[in-house]
């Protein structure tokens, strides 16, 4: 480069030379930039696994009753609060760190919370797994991605997944995330969040059956919301063969939201 600008200099006089040498460094500079394309975001911090971290849930269950042709679905709704504190670290039986995590129960907020059962958190680099009743889920894997899939069921032999059943899907990742206003609890609004949610044949949304499950995920927080929803819809057929569906009436449902009032350490 130098020896060109020499070359240049030499031959050119005036205005004419220092536009050109100019030039050349302009193009000099372009051409030694270096170009670096982000890395994705891993994702790890949207749960944070450590113990003594808790986070206190208000829920709201709701079931439905049996509907007949005479007599429509009832909800009947009961409200209580969850707190689930990751409560001590141990090895597990393949030589890695799990966190034991401890979830209680209490139906009013004057009263004490009692255990109610306890499952297993385990955290590395790749993913999240939660073991529950003997089950072991994947709920994150790394990095986060927009739209990424991956099989919810990956290490169980659950009759609705195959060995490459896509079944849980990222969404709205890095977006904000506003939980209602819960029992008297003015809503929250957490600015970076993700949502996971069931795909494929772990959801459904038709006139026979609508079931989901959407978990929502704090950075620097954790969970912050949850929502469950089962329903069998009610339908009869009529003597002619046509096939009647009753909105709101319901074979079998239960729905279920848990959102986050509380959580420590901050």
């Amino acid at each position: 480069m130098h020896q060109l600008l020499k070359t240049l200099q030499v031959k050119l006089s005036g205005p004419a030379a220092w536009a050109t040498t100019a030039l050349i460094l302009a193009l000099g500079a372009a051409g030694c930039k270096n170009t670096t394309v982000p890395a994705p975001e891993t994702g790890r911090d949207y749960y944070p696994v450590a113990v003594g971290n808790f986070w206190v849930y208000a829920v709201v269950d709701t079931t439905w009753s049996p509907a007949t042709r005479v007599s429509p679905s009832v909800a009947t709704i009961s409200t209580y609060q969850f707190k689930e504190t990751i409560t001590d670290v141990f090895t597990d039986a393949a030589g890695q760190p799990a966190y034991r995590l401890v979830r209680s129960k209490r139906v009013a907020p004057a009263t004490t919370f009692l255990d109610d059962s306890v499952f297993v958190l385990s955290a590395t680099p790749q993913t999240v797994t939660l073991i529950r009743n003997n089950a072991r889920t994947l709920e994150l894997i790394f990095p986060v991605r927009e739209g990424r899939l991956w099989n919810f069921n990956a290490y169980n032999n659950n009759f609705n997944d195959t060995i490459t059943a896509e079944t849980r899907r990222y969404s709205r990742v890095g977006q904000s995330f506003t939980t209602g206003g819960t029992g008297g609890i003015p809503a929250a609004t957490y600015p970076s969040t993700l949502t996971t949610a069931n795909a494929g044949i772990a959801a459904e949304n038709s006139l026979l059956k609508r079931q989901s499950y959407q978990q929502v995920f704090a950075k620097g927080v954790g969970p912050v919301y949850r929502r469950r929803d089962y329903f069998l819809n009610f339908n009869y057929t009529n003597s002619d063969g046509t096939q009647v569906y009753v909105p709101g009436s319901y074979f079998s449902a239960a729905s279920r939201r848990e959102t986050l009032i509380d959580y420590g350490p901050r």
